[in-house]
Parts: structure tokens; sequence; C-alpha cells
């Protein structure tokens, strides 16, 4: 069975009726700075091996309470015994204005 449609089923926007014109976005202002917080720090180090280690040492993260989103955020820290721990300061992930530090870690 063969069938031809002329004409446009739907209009296709900018094709059928001339260009189209998009509101430009509202600019967003910068988000202001949240200033510096302590935040505790924990070591973790997990049960599973590195499958990029050849060793297959276990990993070790930094596991941080946020004090701007009330959250966890997880830093990578290495292998056991071979601690490579990230900057001790680092920016909030879901507040980005907000900078966080913490001044001693945990184990």
């Amino acid at each position: 069975m063969n069938s031809t449609i002329a004409g446009t089923l739907f209009p296709i926007p900018g094709l059928d009726s001339g260009a189209v014109e998009t509101p430009a976005p509202a600019p967003q202002p910068e988000p202001a700075p949240l200033g510096m917080r302590p935040a505790a720090a924990r070591i973790v180090t997990t049960d599973a091996p590195d499958m990029h280690d050849p060793e297959r040492r276990p990993l070790v993260f930094l596991v941080v309470n946020c004090p701007f989103c009330e959250q966890q955020h997880i830093h990578t820290g290495g292998h056991p015994g071979a601690l490579r721990l990230c900057l001790r300061r680092s920016r909030c992930v879901g507040r980005p204005a907000g900078v966080y530090h913490f001044p001693e870690v945990q184990q």
C-alpha cells in the first residue's frame, strides 16, 4: 500500500512560520562567597581491592562532613600505608560558593 500525503503533518518552528525568536536568558547573579568553614573529616578504608593496583591493595577515602550542604563529600586517599590526602580545603559540590577545610583528620 502506497500513500502520499501532501502538506505538513505538524508545523516545524523556524521552517514553516519563519524565524523563531527565543528570549535571551536572564543573567544569573554570581553566588556570594560563603566563606571558609571547618569540617570534620575521617579516613575510611574499603574492603574491596583496587582493581587498578597491581598489588590489589584496598582503597582509602577521606570522608568529610560538609558544613554547607549537610552531606558527606568523599575524596580519594590512596592506599593504606601510602596515603595520598587531597588538599586540606575544598569547595562544596552542592553550594559552590562555600569552601571548607579540615584542620584534623580522624582515623
